[in-house]
């Protein structure tokens, strides 16, 4: 028997729709038969959280947050095998929502393609054994899915994730791991930041006294660029020394 995953009533509100983890979609019409079997499943579900001690629905909500049977098991004192029989159609949204997040167009400068070819591409060129590549999903508090792949490297694994908007169909990097593969900035600025000053260094003529009371302050180039001042030995008037221009570019104003 194959699980299908709820998707909402169809237009008319005369049914219900649902899909496979293929993508392929189910119309189920709403009649008498289908109100009782759903009333019935309702009442089930009452029956098991007294009998559990938590509801289905809490079972199913936390699956679909990430959370393992074993963590849910030990948490709630409640054999494993008793909670599998309410994951399977959660772990079939996950996949399925997985598999949404590979097959969505990213936009690339050299062209926009899809997460998994994105991703098995830039592995590839890192010698990344692709066809092991393991996915999984799980439903964020805002409504949209985290997304990840892991692989193997040597004898030690890599893990990159991304946020998926089921609606809006886009992918958005959530960690460096992520960025790498996107070939984007590990150190990209988050959105209303600001980059960090960095000093700049001034070179500042001093003479040969022990006395650095007239060394000029740290002066300033623009906003957020600060300068430190480097102290260096004045250049002696005549005409055979070299300027800074000799120092700087190698010639003196004067050479053609």
């Amino acid at each position: 028997m194959k699980d299908l995953i709820f998707v909402g009533r169809s237009d008319d509100n005369t049914g219900l729709i649902f899909t496979d983890d293929e993508g392929q979609e189910f119309l189920a019409q709403i009649d008498d038969a289908l109100v009782r079997s759903a009333n019935g499943a309702a009442k089930a579900a009452t029956e098991h959280q007294g009998e559990l001690g938590i509801s289905v629905r809490d079972i199913q909500a936390r699956i679909r947050r990430g959370e393992s049977l074993s963590s849910i098991s030990l948490d709630s004192g409640i054999p494993q095998d008793r909670l599998d029989r309410f994951a399977g159609p959660v772990f079939a949204e996950r996949n399925y929502m997985a598999d949404q997040a590979r097959q969505t167009l990213v936009r690339r400068p050299q062209g926009d393609l899809t997460l998994i070819d994105l991703v098995t591409s830039s592995l590839d060129q890192r010698d990344v054994d692709t066809l092991d590549l393991e996915w999984d999903s799980w439903r964020r508090e805002d409504g949209r899915w985290n997304v990840a792949v892991m692989w193997s490297v040597g004898e030690g694994s890599g893990l990159a994730t991304w946020i998926f908007d089921p609606l809006g169909r886009s992918i958005v990097s959530l960690d460096d791991e992520a960025r790498w593969l996107f070939q984007e900035s590990v150190n990209e600025l988050a959105p209303n930041s600001e980059p960090e000053a960095r000093p700049r260094l001034v070179a500042i003529p001093t003479d040969n006294s022990d006395d650095d009371s007239d060394i000029a302050p740290p002066a300033w180039v623009g906003p957020g660029q600060p300068t430190i001042p480097v102290p260096v030995s004045p250049v002696p008037n005549n005409s055979d020394s070299p300027s800074w221009d000799d120092i700087l570019f190698g010639h003196r104003p004067t050479d053609q």
